[in-house]
């Protein structure tokens, strides 16, 4: 479940979308060029937000040793983990994307497997999930979130913790409907928006020398507090901590973020 650095890749977790034959799967085309992308806005999103992850992470868990990343997308979030005898599982539903993460980790103890967040079993308990970039986003129905939450909650152990974030409405309205064109190493990706209610599409173009233009079309939406927490305690899951945050200098807005915190129900 990443317009600027604020919506950080439109998550990696999506339903289907229409699209033409000549089009790729969503993120087969993007993963290629988007850490490139990220950095032309400075650090990645992963980096800005790991210190206040890792408060949480530390809070419940101490370092946690065993930990699912969900959407991993490029593998940032999960090299950042891999440390300190830690195990991370990485999981995403673009197989672009784990092919670039799979480079990004190479040596590292880290597993990637491809998957879908509302279907994911790895058969093994862990300390800690993690899902960042917003990719719950890309989840279109709440009852998509509670299957998500559902299967987070059949992963951790007694004790374990979930930290995850999303893109509020207010990022939408700021990150997600203005065109841009952006230039960057040996690339062009021209960016542009379509809304319909909480729900927004995202159409991109992709132009690199030597390589036909290609397109991807991701969509995210915005949820309100009230369908988290619904699906939260429907998957027996507690919130406790919600901050809302704007982790970008150079973007205007106070809660652009909402990083959740959330631990398994009695």
């Amino acid at each position: 479940m990443r317009g600027l650095p604020g919506s950080q890749a439109p998550g990696h977790q999506k339903r289907p979308v229409a699209k033409t034959p000549s089009d790729p799967p969503s993120y087969s085309a993007f993963a290629e060029i988007y850490d490139a992308w990220q950095r032309l806005y400075g650090l990645e999103y992963a980096i800005l937000v790991a210190p206040r992850v890792n408060l949480r992470l530390a809070a419940h868990v101490g370092r946690p040793q065993t930990l699912i990343d969900l959407a991993c997308g490029t593998g940032t979030h999960a090299v950042l983990q891999a440390h300190g005898g830690a195990r991370v599982i990485g999981i995403d539903l673009s197989a672009a994307m784990l092919h670039q993460a799979r480079m990004r980790a190479a040596g590292r103890p880290i597993t990637f497997i491809e998957a879908d967040m509302r279907t994911f079993d790895t058969h093994k308990p862990v300390d800690a999930v993690t899902c960042l970039y917003a990719s719950l986003n890309h989840l279109l129905d709440p009852e998509d979130l509670t299957h998500t939450f559902k299967r987070v909650a059949a992963h951790l152990r007694p004790g374990g913790v979930f930290v995850f974030d999303l893109n509020s409405q207010e990022a939408f309205a700021t990150l997600w409907r203005t065109p841009v064109t952006e230039h960057g190493p040996a690339f062009t990706l021209h960016r542009r928006f379509e809304s319909a209610g909480p729900q927004t599409t995202m159409h991109l173009q992709i132009e690199r020398p030597g390589h036909p233009t290609v397109r991807d079309t991701l969509t995210a939406r915005s949820f309100p507090e009230s369908d988290i927490r619904a699906a939260l305690a429907n998957a027996n899951l507690t919130c406790t901590n919600l901050t809302h945050f704007n982790p970008f200098p150079t973007v205007p807005g106070t809660s652009l973020k909402q990083l959740w915190t959330v631990t398994a129900g009695s």
